[in-house]
């Protein structure tokens, strides 16, 4: 069997998984490094009163202080319930399919399943062509103890074809795509 890959240099790269994840129903915001911050509050003020970030707590704190909004602590499973927003770094971005890559490597996993709106912030250095190059380069994803690839809002249809947004997972996917 004959393998096709993507190429392309890391600003192309970007360019592909942007428009992939646009395509399967995620936004994307493209924002220099400096503005990430102010981006995380425009995205906050018109969508989540309770956030919940993972790993940058000092960026998600700034962030939601700017919004009005209130940052929830990670620790607490029974309050993860409740947020609105849930922020997350990611392990890498699949430029092929648009998709996420989200491990549980230092992060709570509630925090990109159960609130109905997941913000993911990407860097356009963590995008790589192809799930061959996750198994080759992301060995550390692969080995957590659960890691997730995302391609789009939770969708599910009933025996009748009727699509449901938002049943087992987010309702809506905002990627800030920095650099």
């Amino acid at each position: 069997a004959m393998v096709r890959r993507v190429a392309g240099d890391a600003t192309g790269l970007a360019d592909r998984f942007a428009a992939k994840a646009a395509a399967v129903g995620m936004r994307v915001t493209r924002v220099a490094d400096p503005e990430l911050e102010a981006a995380l509050a425009r995205l906050l003020e018109s969508r989540g009163r309770t956030v919940v970030a993972v790993r940058d707590a000092g960026l998600a704190a700034r962030a939601s202080a700017a919004a009005g909004a209130r940052l929830a602590p990670n620790d607490d499973d029974d309050l993860l319930f409740d947020c609105e927003v849930g922020i997350t770094d990611v392990d890498c971005a699949i430029a092929e399919s648009g998709s996420l890559v989200v491990s549980t490597n230092g992060r709570i996993r509630n925090a990109w399943i159960t609130p109905p709106i997941h913000i993911a912030i990407v860097r356009v250095s963590q995008v790589i062509a192809d799930l061959v190059d996750l198994f080759e380069s992301r060995a550390d994803a692969l080995d957590a103890a659960s890691t997730t690839i995302i391609t789009g809002p939770s969708k599910t249809a009933d025996i009748e074809g009727v699509l449901v947004t938002g049943v087992h997972g987010p309702a809506a996917v905002e990627i800030v795509l920095v650099g």
